[in-house]
């Protein structure tokens, strides 16, 4: 299974390479990126965002499922060395040990939308660009959904990479 998620990532992150390279401009700090359909991009630049989104989404429910397998480690091991420079890999597998087990095991998961970010670098967050994918999921052991969120980030050499996941 790592070597299979290792070789999709890397798929995707090669694709999404190029695509983020023509279609993403600078964005003023901490703020979402327009949607793609108001920047004036062209008809391929447009498809291309609009598939870069599915599959980096794609790309996301693999790590969320890896997670639900008790494999962080394998997810941190595949993330950006901004993530690794944030986190080491034994208090990213505890968060997410922490986060998770009062929740239960998942159950019905929605996908709820991609969103591009860009930060200046000004707060909390290293300066780049990001993107969010968000899942409205519903755990066992909670009464009310829960929203997961996995983060990638735009990497100096134009490469997709994993940087965070949360659940609240």
């Amino acid at each position: 299974m790592k070597s299979r998620f290792s070789v999709s990532l890397a798929a995707f992150l090669l694709f999404s390479a190029g695509v983020a390279c023509h279609a993403q401009q600078t964005q003023p700090a901490q703020q979402a990126v327009q949607p793609a359909a108001t920047r004036s991009l062209t008809k391929e630049q447009q498809a291309a965002l609009d598939q870069q989104d599915r599959d980096i989404a794609q790309v996301a429910s693999s790590i969320i499922r890896l997670i639900d397998q008790n494999k962080a480690g394998d997810v941190w091991d595949q993330a950006s060395p901004i993530a690794k420079q944030i986190v080491s890999r034994e208090d990213f597998m505890k968060k997410i040990a922490r986060d998770r087990l009062p929740l239960g095991a998942p159950g019905l998961r929605m996908p709820m939308g991609v969103k591009h970010y860009r930060y200046d670098g000004t707060g909390n967050m290293p300066a780049g660009a990001y993107i969010n994918i968000l899942f409205d999921t519903q755990f066992s052991q909670a009464s009310q959904s829960s929203r997961e969120m996995v983060t990638f980030i735009l990497d100096s050499d134009k490469v997709w990479r994993f940087v965070g996941y949360s659940v609240r």
